[in-house]
Parts: structure tokens; C-alpha cells; sequence
């Protein structure tokens, strides 16, 4: 588990890319798994329970689909589970780095206004994860980093508009 994590840390850090993950399904399983419970962890600091469990899924299922439907139409289907693998697993990272976050800025977020620093942490936490999943993207269809990040770019305001319009009335 600790190579992963390593293989995950170098990812984040563009050291490594998607294709020195192994091919594997059960690693593609531990991978989407991680993200789940951590994206249930970030999610439960503004929702209920069971509101941050289906919020998780339908992130998940977004995930999937999109990675699916774009190396499908690029014709490179075989590249799936080591790129959901690497997106995932390096999600996950992002999202306990951001965890300390979230429970500084509290649940009253928009009751109070945040502080310039932590809000400065947050937008850059949220561009480095803009650039780790351009590299993932780039190295997953042989392509720029400049398509890389247009896409990736893409993928984070379709997956912010959808969880709005689904969970905007929801929120703890």
C-alpha cells in the first residue's frame, strides 16, 4: 500500500504519470475505493451523512463516465484503469491535503467571511489539482498539457456544475 501511495505522492508531483501504475483492476478497485471514503470525509463537512455518501457517488460516477467516454472517443479504452487509477489515487491525496481546510474554515463558512490566506491555500490547492489531472490527461492521450488542462478544466466546471444543481439545497 505504501508504493501506491508513493506512486500516487509522485503523480501529484508530476514526477511519475498513469502508465507506471500497473493495469490492474484490483488496483483500480483500492483506488476508487480510497476516493470514495475520502470524498465522503471532505463532503460530510457540509453535508449529512447520507448526503456526502450520494454526493460521493454520483463524483464517482462522474469520474468514471468521463474518463470512460474520453479515452473511448480517443480510441485508447486499454489506458481506463490506470488512468481512473492515477485520478482517483491522487484525488484522494488532494483531498486529505484539503481536509485541514475545510475543518479550519468550519461549516459556517457562509456565515462568515473566510480569511485571504486560507481562501489563497484553497484557490492553489485547486489549480495544483488542475495540474495534476492535465498530467494524468496529457500522458493518458498522448497529447499536450495544454489539452490536457483545457479538458481537465472542463471535467472540474462540468463536475461543480452538477453538484450544484444537485445538492445546492442540501447543504448542512
Amino acid at each position: 500500500m505504501l508504493l501506491l501511495i508513493r506512486a500516487w505522492f509522485n503523480i501529484c508531483l508530476l514526477r511519475q504519470g498513469p502508465q507506471d501504475l500497473p493495469a490492474s483492476g484490483f488496483l483500480l478497485g483500492v483506488s476508487l475505493c480510497c476516493y470514495g471514503l475520502v470524498s465522503v470525509l471532505v463532503s460530510s463537512q457540509s453535508y449529512t451523512f447520507s448526503m456526502a455518501l450520494l454526493l460521493t457517488v454520483v463524483d464517482l460516477g462522474l469520474l468514471v463516465v468521463f474518463a470512460w467516454s474520453l479515452l473511448y472517443l480517443q480510441r485508447k479504452a486499454e489506458r481506463l484503469n490506470q488512468t481512473l487509477s492515477a485520478l482517483a489515487g491522487t484525488g484522494s491525496l488532494m483531498g486529505l491535503i484539503a481536509l485541514p481546510l475545510l475543518l479550519t474554515i468550519g461549516p459556517d463558512a457562509t456565515s462568515e467571511p473566510v480569511p485571504a490566506s486560507l481562501l489563497s491555500l484553497w484557490l492553489l490547492l485547486l489549480l495544483w489539482n488542475l495540474f495534476i489531472m492535465a498530467h494524468i490527461i496529457r500522458h493518458a492521450l498522448s497529447s499536450s498539457f495544454a489539452i490536457g488542462f483545457g479538458i481537465s478544466l472542463l471535467y472540474a466546471l462540468l463536475n461543480m456544475q452538477v453538484i450544484v444543481t444537485l445538492f445546492s439545497a442540501q447543504v448542512v
